[in-house]
């Protein structure tokens, strides 16, 4: 079924299930955490794993997650504990049903957005609507994205060749194709862009996740560059 775990609230889970948070996702953590912001766009939040993180770190007076799936921003919710939660932390946190590939005056505003693992899950057709939604209309000062290399799928067991990481994938890219959509998107919403690979790297296949993070090109007053760790590729 298409974008199934997306509509059952059972199938959610398990994807969730499927995805625990790894070293992979603390190297994310960290590179968020080197854009000088402080109010955040988790884009495509899904059941909230990287929410939850970013609302337990105090530099972040506003966190915001988004989602096309009800149930799993229900999920979210849940896992936030947003019912048990004081005031005061309570409103540092919005979860909001939207979808990437239409405009939302709401996203507007923000220091910087996360796209975690987010845009493989569009139709390839779909992803110039996703991009005037988030560079075009919201422009953070700082977008972070991440998605699967493509080449580094022969070093899992059990995934036949030509199959993606996933069943809701609609893509996987690898790095020269991420590379060039990356660049394009940097050179079309006047962004400056800088990529790296997450995780243990293949001399040959390279690192199984790649990162983007792209911060927009006239920055505001003390605005700082936000640092990648090791395993950076610069582009100008």
């Amino acid at each position: 079924m298409r974008h199934a775990e997306f509509e059952d609230p059972r199938l959610v889970q398990v994807y969730d299930a499927e995805c625990p948070w790894g070293p992979d996702d603390d190297f994310f953590l960290t590179v968020v955490g080197e854009t000088p912001a402080a109010r955040v766009l988790d884009l495509g939040c899904g059941t909230g794993r990287l929410l939850t993180a970013l609302v337990g770190d105090r530099r972040y007076t506003e966190v915001v997650g988004t989602d096309v799936s009800s149930h799993a921003l229900t999920l979210a919710a849940r896992r936030l504990r947003l019912d048990r939660l004081p005031e005061r932390q309570r409103n540092r946190i919005s979860l909001w049903q939207s979808a990437l590939t239409y405009r939302d005056d709401r996203l507007r505003g923000y220091d910087a957005a996360v796209l975690m693992e987010v845009i493989e899950h569009l139709d390839p057709p779909r992803l110039p609507a996703l991009e005037d939604v988030v560079f075009g209309h919201a422009r953070p000062g700082t977008v972070v994205v991440t998605t699967p290399n493509a080449e580094y799928n022969v070093r899992y067991d059990g995934l036949p060749a030509g199959r993606f990481r996933h069943a809701d994938h609609r893509f996987e890219w690898t790095r020269a194709e991420f590379t060039a959509w990356a660049e394009r998107v940097a050179g079309t919403y006047g962004y400056r862009l800088r990529l790296a690979g997450v995780g243990d790297e293949d001399p040959e296949l390279g690192s199984p996740t790649q990162l983007a993070v792209l911060t927009i090109d006239v920055p505001d007053p003390g605005h700082r560059e936000p640092q990648v760790p090791p395993r950076q590729e610069e582009r100008p």
